[in-house]
């Protein structure tokens, strides 16, 4: 009985620990969003024309602006972890960034889910591949993609992809528009092929990587071994002993990776013209608006804290001895 009650002491210790750190990394990522975006040059009322002084001094008091910094951030401070209120976008009359939000969130989430899934299904099954054929010529084929697939940015699969697959066939192929890849837009599931093809290349590299390595780990532990001596199928043993012990430390990334993805939209989303956080933190960057700034990256933040603070409680769950070193 002593055991098991210092066992859960141990435990309820460990995850007290890691919520602790969860909400004080939340609290310095809104301090340092705060500080600047406040530090960098311009307001988000002179981006697109001349404002009179009177006109201007008018907005700033309406906003805050005008009171000391400190204030400002004793403010939003307030208003954001008391409230969960995260303001009104200053260039948007009349919307709360906490609706803006709420109405953007799902189309990123769906893309960036899109994309890790995948981006899973083809590195695992490269991974796979090149575990198989270790040191050959398909192997080192795989471990190039990698290397490009994580060396070249995002952006370029989009404007490439964009460009030969939704615009080259409709204009030098006579392929028709309405029934073929839409290179802008979004609504249909025509819409997540090439815009999560682009983002999934990183997330297919990551897990190639990683699949490899694991695979080959795996093939020289002791109950592969047994397993081959028993005389079981090729494809039992990959599936059944190989990928199946191979993947676990894997799935403790898919959560990072998919709050990377959506962070890492930001451009693809403003390419393929599609409504998500990625168009908004970009506008919102572009034209000073603070709190919208502010919410973005205090929510994406939060959820990737969140997801990591979940990750940590698990590994607590199924080894004890992580509670004990930690």
């Amino acid at each position: 009985m002593q055991v098991v009650g210092k066992g859960k002491m141990l435990f309820f210790k460990y995850v007290l620990k890691r919520v602790l750190l969860a909400i004080m990394a939340v609290f310095v990522l809104a301090s340092l969003t705060f500080f600047l975006t406040r530090a960098a040059p311009g307001d988000p009322f002179t981006k697109t024309k001349e404002i009179p002084e009177a006109t201007m001094a008018n907005l700033k008091a309406m906003y805050g602006l005008d009171k000391p910094i400190y204030v400002q951030y004793a403010i939003q401070m307030q208003k954001i972890f008391l409230h969960g209120d995260f303001g009104t976008s200053f260039r948007t009359v009349g919307r709360d960034v906490n609706t803006i939000i709420k109405e953007q969130f799902p189309v990123s989430a769906q893309l960036g889910l899109f994309a890790v899934m995948m981006g899973t299904f083809l590195g695992l099954c490269l991974g796979v591949i090149a575990s198989l054929y270790r040191n050959s010529a398909i192997d080192r084929f795989a471990m190039l993609l990698c290397v490009l697939g994580l060396a070249l940015p995002g952006f370029l699969f989009s404007y490439l992809f964009q460009y030969f697959f939704a615009v080259l066939p409709v204009t030098d192929f006579g392929f028709s528009a309405e029934n073929w890849l839409p290179s802008v837009g979004w609504g249909s599931w025509k819409h997540f092929i090439l815009p999560g093809f682009s983002l999934s290349l990183g997330v297919t590299a990551t897990i190639t990587r990683m699949t490899r390595s694991q695979m080959v780990d795996v093939q020289f532990s002791d109950y592969v071994k047994t397993a081959k001596a028993k005389g079981v199928s090729t494809w039992r043993l990959i599936i059944i002993h190989e990928l199946r012990n191979a993947v676990l430390p894997i799935l403790t990334i898919l959560g990072p990776l998919l709050v990377g993805t959506m962070m890492g939209a930001l451009i693809t989303e403003n390419i393929f013209g599609i409504p998500g956080l990625g168009r908004v933190i970009l506008n919102s960057v572009v034209n000073s608006d603070y709190n919208v700034i502010m919410g973005v990256t205090i929510f994406e933040g939060s959820f990737l804290v969140l997801i990591i603070l979940v990750t940590d409680i698990l590994y607590g769950i199924i080894d004890p001895r992580i509670r004990v070193s930690h």
